[in-house]
């Protein structure tokens, strides 16, 4: 690339103002995939170190987005008949963020109304960075997904809400005492329904295995696990509770002591289908079948779920759903309209690893 005579922008800039200059031109269009990082070095002859902070900035302004392992692409708002503008502010763009995307962008756009989304790599200061350059370019509402600690959600949201007069509106998780609507995919419910589906098939000994129970994630599934067990009379040794990455070789020798016991448990609920991958990975080594000896099931139906040497019992958000009422609500809310919370679950898709039944005998 040549850059202009004018050394008062910096490289990055020259580059995303060229980027930019392409989009409005026509040669990308909206939607449409950038060249990768790469790429981009070579036509314009940078640093990746340069190009990357090009496409952050842009990403800023709503130009465009990234979709992690797929690239960089054109951000749809690219429209000339949106009336309103949102910004989605999000730790990163995972899994079943995309899902939902796709229905979140389709009902937005035909309320002409426009999304940019803005990344905080869960920092609560990039989160509350992010808030204030969206009102500072004159956003009509405000879409932010919800994480963090539980114990500090509400002093936390309060707090970063606090001078907020655009709307608001709540994903994935409520935050108590927080007045905002919100859009809750409930976790707490999604484990009791996968932990019942367990303790129909006949048993009793049931460990667990998930992230961190001081997240706000992580602490609401183990909770829906928890719960279900005492409400049925059942005992859970905190000796059968591994809450930390699978990917560790001190839990990894946890749970190969938990089922090489005499009393070992017969189920596993994993918090997540990465979980329960990793822990039938373990269990094979073990030489311990599945289903037969330990049952295993998952939340989340990755798209991998089906495809595991025995395909995985999971849990499948209904994330189309959340995407469909999450614009719905944003439209109501730039309306002028009040709306309440949605609670969403979905449903448990049933494979080979949990069976059918367990021998009440062996429970």
């Amino acid at each position: 690339m040549k850059t202009p005579g004018n050394r008062s922008k910096p490289l990055y800039q020259h580059v995303a103002d060229d980027i930019v200059a392409k989009i409005e031109c026509g040669f990308w269009q909206p939607g449409s995939k950038l060249p990768s990082e790469r790429a981009l070095c070579d036509q314009y002859s940078v640093s990746q170190i340069t190009v990357r902070r090009a496409l952050r900035e842009l990403t800023h302004l709503g130009r465009v987005y990234s979709h992690h392992g797929l690239g960089w692409f054109v951000n749809k708002e690219q429209q000339g008949d949106a009336t309103h503008q949102v910004t989605f502010i999000l730790p990163d763009l995972d899994w079943a963020t995309r899902c939902m995307l796709r229905a979140l962008i389709d009902g937005l756009d035909a309320g002409r109304t426009a999304l940019r989304l803005a990344f905080t790599d869960g920092n609560p200061q990039n989160e509350a960075q992010e808030l204030q350059r969206a009102i500072a370019r004159g956003v009509d509402g405000i879409l932010l997904a919800v994480a963090g600690e539980e114990r500090t959600l509400t002093a936390h949201y309060s707090s970063l809400l606090r001078d907020v007069s655009v709307p608001v509106l709540l994903l994935w998780h409520e935050v108590k005492d927080v007045n905002y609507p919100s859009v809750i995919v409930d976790e707490g419910v999604c484990m009791q329904t996968m932990t019942r589906h367990l303790l129909d098939l006949g048993h009793q000994r049931i460990a667990y295995a998930g992230s961190n129970p001081a997240l706000v994630a992580g602490q609401r599934r183990y909770w829906g696990f928890a719960t279900t067990l005492w409400e049925h009379g059942i005992d859970l040794p905190l000796s059968w509770v591994l809450a930390s990455e699978l990917n560790t070789e001190a839990e990894t020798r946890r749970l190969q002591q938990i089922f090489q016991g005499a009393e070992r448990p017969t189920a596993l609920v994993c918090a997540s289908d990465d979980y329960a991958a990793k822990a039938m990975a373990i269990l094979q080594r073990l030489e311990l079948r599945c289903p037969e000896d330990v049952a295993v099931v998952g939340l989340g139906d990755r798209d991998f779920a089906p495809l595991l040497p025995v395909p995985l019992t999971t849990f499948r958000y209904d994330l189309a759903k959340m995407g469909a009422v999450a614009a719905e609500m944003t439209l109501e809310l730039l309306a002028g309209r009040p709306v309440k919370d949605v609670r969403l679950s979905g449903q448990v898709i049933t494979r080979s690893s949990c069976g059918t039944s367990y021998p009440r005998a062996l429970r």
